[in-house]
Formats: structure tokens, sequence, C-alpha cells
């Protein structure tokens, strides 16, 4: 999903859950949209350096709830 994807659903009150879950490989963060993460034009996923790089994302595109995953197991 894109930003652009998610813009889209946000306007229409379509988006149900947003998690931000830690990405060990790359040791950074990345968002994960009702079970879809978002991804960069190129459709590779987007990656953040830091949680407060990815809620500034996510404040800014109108998102004022989500929640943070540390482990995946």
């Amino acid at each position: 999903m894109t930003e652009r994807e998610l813009k889209l659903l946000l306007d229409a009150n379509a988006v149900k859950r947003v998690q931000v879950h830690y990405a060990v490989m790359t040791d950074g963060y990345m968002v994960v949209i009702d079970g879809k993460t978002l991804e960069t034009g190129k459709r590779e996923t987007r990656e953040f350096k830091t949680l407060d790089a990815a809620a500034r994302f996510l404040f800014k595109t109108g998102v004022a709830d989500f929640a943070v995953k540390l482990r995946t197991a």
C-alpha cells in the first residue's frame, strides 16, 4: 500500500487498524495498515529509522491512533 492509497482509505474512513512494527532485519520501523505494509512508489517496504519518524509520518497523513509492536513472537 502506498501513501496515496493510504490517504484515499483514510478519506473514506476505511482503515481499521494501524500498527508500527519493529523490523529486526533493518533495525528500523515499518507501518502496517490493516495487515498490509506501507510501500514506496517502487513497491519496496517503506522503512523509518526511528519510531518518532514513523509517528510524524502517521500524524502528517491524518492517523492519530496507532499501536506499536516491538516483538513479532
